[in-house]
C-alpha cells in the first residue's frame, strides 16, 4: 500500500462567512462520516487541514508576492493523505470526497515517495 495526498483546489475565500450555522453543520458532519468511513477500512492516514486562502509565494531568488485570490482554480484549500493499494483505488476513494459539493472544486491525487534515507 502506498499514501496518497489529496490536494484540495479551488472553492469561495468566503464560504465561511456566508455559510449558515445549519450548512456548515452540514458540512461538517458530511467530513466527518467521510473520515469516520475511510479509518473503518484503514484507508485514512491523515484528515489533513482546511488552509486560508491567503498566503504568500516565495522564490528562490526571494521575491516574496502575495497569493491573489483571483487564482481561485489553482489555491490550494486543504489536504488529507489517504492510503491505497494504487493510483486506481486512490482516485475511486477521492470520489467520495466531500470537497466535490462545494462547486468549482478539484482534488490532484499524488502519491507520497517513500525516501529510504
Amino acid at each position: 500500500m502506498s499514501n496518497y495526498m489529496l490536494i484540495y483546489l479551488g472553492g469561495d475565500p468566503e464560504w465561511a462567512a456566508k455559510t449558515t450555522p445549519e450548512e456548515m453543520a452540514a458540512s461538517m458532519q458530511a467530513w466527518t462520516q467521510w473520515m469516520e468511513n475511510l479509518q473503518s477500512k484503514d484507508q485514512l492516514v491523515s484528515g489533513g487541514d482546511p488552509l486560508n486562502y491567503g498566503g504568500k509565494r516565495v522564490t528562490a531568488e526571494g521575491v516574496v508576492t502575495d497569493i491573489a485570490a483571483a487564482e481561485f482554480k489553482e489555491l490550494v484549500s486543504g489536504y488529507s493523505i489517504v492510503k491505497a493499494n494504487n493510483y486506481d483505488e486512490a482516485v475511486e476513494i477521492t470520489k467520495t470526497c466531500p470537497i466535490f459539493s462545494h462547486p468549482g472544486c478539484t482534488v490532484e491525487v499524488r502519491e507520497i515517495m517513500e525516501m529510504n534515507v
